[in-house]
């Protein structure tokens, strides 16, 4: 009797204890980069930063406010800034600095001058 308890117990036991995926680990959203640029002390921005590349992942639906577009990376006062251009928005252009903040940028020439080198992302819909 007092064998089946322990065994009850070490079968209770390690049936909470078993092997679940940890939630907090990252699992990317593999997105193919246009341009090779690296931002933020990363070679690929898209697919190594976890908030740009969720964004990504949750902005692929064109029926959805939060569709991306484009994404450029282009420094701003010497720091390496992502501008994602969200057509279905009324803001369009929205910089993020590298922890994912959105920052207040008015310079239109700095909008102006995003360039097709500047771009790591562009949607494309798939066929």
């Amino acid at each position: 009797m007092k064998t089946k308890i322990i065994f009850l117990i070490f079968i209770i036991l390690s049936s909470f204890s078993c092997n679940k995926k940890d939630k907090d680990v990252f699992e990317p959203f593999y997105v193919e980069p246009l341009n090779d640029i690296s931002a933020c002390g990363y070679d690929d921005p898209l697919n190594q930063i976890e908030w740009l590349n969720l964004k990504i992942k949750n902005g692929q639906d064109p029926s959805n406010i939060d569709f991306i577009l484009n994404i450029w990376v282009k420094k701003y006062e010497g720091e390496d800034i992502f501008i994602i251009d969200f057509p279905l928005t009324s803001y369009m252009y929205a910089p993020y600095d590298c922890s994912g903040e959105i920052i207040d940028i008015t310079n239109e020439e700095f909008y102006n001058s995003l360039s097709d080198d500047d771009l790591i992302y562009k949607y494309e819909p798939e066929l």
